[in-house]
């Protein structure tokens, strides 16, 4: 690893510390959901937990690399600091990594109290192997949101990336299903569900982990998703290249 990606890496870390706001916001509202609304009522269930923990799992990556990356990059976009740091001779690559170690650590703050709740207070539990193959799933879900925050960084302005970040997270768990079983969910809900990617992660993780089948429609369209995003990633950057350093 180069000592640019590490230097950036460190500034970004800072600045992240220094205004916490990210990091409480994705540490504490999906424990908050697994304390209060999960552990109740099927904390005891083994298979209803694990599943139930899986999926929050998923929830608090969404909310941590799609609120990290949107508004880190929103935020370098419209900053004079940000537009001085994309000219220096390192390029774009070590900024990215920065930013990209950044959202792991982000990612841990929103996935470990939720693991530590579900091992020490609930009945969840899977074979190491299936736990190995789950946090391989992880990781593709993880690139999947990263996509979907950059390319909100790339495409929205800081406001606009603060407000989507604000009352964005909740639709797209809703669509995708993550918070009802197959017995709870409306009809309309079950229809769009496999076609949002919120789902096709959720579906990933849980296969991996419980063996359980899932259905196909929705792991094909995480695939779309992630070319998609990536396009649109790959666009929205060109695109500010162009409009600011031409």
């Amino acid at each position: 690893m180069s000592s640019l990606t590490l230097t950036y890496t460190r500034r970004n870390l800072v600045e992240n510390i220094r205004t916490p706001t990210m990091f409480l916001t994705v540490a504490l509202v999906p424990v908050g959901v697994m304390v209060f609304f999960v552990v109740p009522f099927i904390g005891q269930d083994a298979a209803a937990i694990t599943s139930g923990t899986a999926t929050l799992v998923v929830f608090g990556a969404l909310m941590a690399c799609v609120g990290h990356f949107s508004i880190a990059i929103a935020a370098q976009r419209e900053s004079t600091w940000g537009n001085y740091v994309r000219t220096l001779p390192g390029g774009i690559v070590p900024q990215m990594f920065g930013h990209l170690l950044v959202g792991l650590v982000v990612v841990a703050a929103a996935i470990i109290p939720i693991l530590v709740v579900a091992g020490l207070f609930t009945a969840a539990a899977a074979p190491a192997p299936r736990v190995l193959l789950a946090a391989g799933a992880l990781l593709a879900v993880v690139v999947t949101f990263t996509l979907m925050g950059l390319a909100m960084g790339y495409l929205m302005s800081m406001r606009v990336a603060l407000i989507a970040n604000s009352i964005g997270f909740l639709p797209l768990a809703v669509a995708g299903g993550m918070f009802f079983d197959d017995s709870t969910a409306p009809e309309f809900i079950e229809q769009i569900a496999p076609f949002v990617p919120t789902r096709g992660a959720t579906d990933l993780v849980l296969v991996a982990l419980t063996g359980e089948p899932v259905g196909a429609t929705s792991l094909v369209m995480l695939a779309v998703w992630v070319v998609v995003l990536a396009a649109l990633t790959v666009w929205g950057h060109r695109r500010d290249q162009v409009r600011r350093f031409a």
